[in-house]
């Protein structure tokens, strides 16, 4: 899908993904202090909101203009920085403290060159933040999208890691009524510099 078909998709089904963040993402970033937080691929902004309730200063990146209008619509006191942009060529002015990348599906090997890239904005401490739906998904799970080519498997998101510090690589089951539907998680660091004994 492009801009122009993410856009009808807001147009026609306003808050698709309702107003909680996920909650993987917030059990993972319960209790890191807030930083600079850049949420690419925000949407109409369920997470970037979080984050800014949680003291983050945020980033907001979408391609749709119709998610960003959305977005800003419920962000009262203008907080967060929405960004009408291509998260594939978009890149912040400086380095941060967190990059999230919540359900962003592209051609898995765009993805893995993303993630990639994204991971090299990060300062000293920062993260890396990945949760989308599975490759596993297609094959054993419920929703999520129809098309596996954009579906990241444990080895591409290993791939996109090569250099990292991994914290987390793993699948993550949720329960969507009495099925399952799975996703993947990838956390991940720079490695600081050596220290010299």
């Amino acid at each position: 899908m492009d801009a122009v078909d993410w856009d009808a998709r807001y147009r026609d089904s306003p808050d698709p993904w309702g107003q909680d963040p996920a909650a993987t993402i917030t059990e993972r970033l319960a209790g890191r202090i807030p930083g600079h937080a850049v949420d690419l691929a925000c949407g109409d902004g369920r997470h970037a909101r979080w984050l800014h309730r949680s003291g983050w200063t945020v980033t907001g990146v979408d391609y749709s203009a119709v998610a960003i209008e959305a977005a800003r619509a419920t962000d009262p006191d203008g907080g967060i920085d929405w960004q009408v942009g291509d998260v594939t060529r978009w890149a912040p002015a400086g380095p941060v403290d967190l990059v999230l990348m919540s359900f962003l599906h592209l051609p898995v090997a765009e993805l893995v060159e993303q993630v990639a890239r994204a991971a090299r904005w990060l300062a000293p401490g920062g993260r890396l933040l990945y949760l989308g739906h599975s490759l596993e998904n297609y094959h054993r799970g419920v929703g999520g999208p129809p098309d596996p080519a954009i579906l990241p498997d444990i080895g591409d998101l290993a791939r996109a890691a090569d250099g990292l510090r991994v914290h987390a690589l793993e699948h993550v089951c949720r329960q969507v009524g009495d099925a399952v539907a799975i996703d993947i998680l990838l956390e991940a660091s720079r490695w600081e510099p050596p220290r010299h004994r």
